[in-house]
């Protein structure tokens, strides 16, 4: 790929996210975006024909920034630590409507259901790292109840929720 382009992509993605973390999911519209970035509408659209293709490119390339400079792992001594960090992500202001939103188009646009896919076998690769590695199985056993409980049921995720996961997680792997 051409640098410039990929400069320009980076940067647009990085305003995006700003945009994202400061006023939510609703926000990241191709003219906020394009008004940040200082780039063109078309520039946009070229890249990503649609804004839940510019939504998935977001989350990805948030997990693998965040993979890449190590601070998915920065509390990845436990499972627990591992979970907050979870958390942490989910409590990000947008992060959970703008999960929402991907989900509920992955099932009519392979793009972002990859996204969705790339950024669970990132999440899942950062805590193989302190357990050893997991089946799919496994991985969800885990980290599918805090979801369920930020995402589905909108409930706190609490730290006493968390260290009651990893202690049942514990439990289950000296089985």
């Amino acid at each position: 790929m051409d640098p410039r382009i990929d400069r320009t992509r980076q940067h647009v993605l990085a305003c995006a996210r700003e945009i994202l973390l400061a006023h939510g999911a609703d926000a990241v519209t191709y003219s906020a975006v394009g008004r940040v970035a200082r780039v063109s509408r078309n520039t946009l659209y070229r890249h990503w024909p649609t804004r839940e293709k510019l939504l998935a490119d977001l989350t990805l390339s948030y997990y693998a920034d965040q993979e890449g400079d190590g601070s998915a792992a920065t509390g990845a001594g436990s499972v627990a630590d591992f979970l907050k960090s979870v958390r942490e992500n989910l409590d990000e202001p947008g992060s959970i409507k703008a999960l929402s939103l991907l989900i509920s188009r992955a099932d009519h646009d392979p793009a972002i259901a990859q996204a969705l896919q790339h950024v669970a076998q990132l999440r899942q690769e950062t805590l193989s790292k302190v357990t050893g590695p997991l089946t799919d199985a496994e991985f969800a056993l885990i980290i599918g109840p805090l979801l369920f409980q930020a995402v589905i049921a909108r409930r706190p995720v609490t730290d006493e929720f968390l260290d009651e996961l990893a202690a049942a997680s514990a439990a289950r792997s000296d089985c």
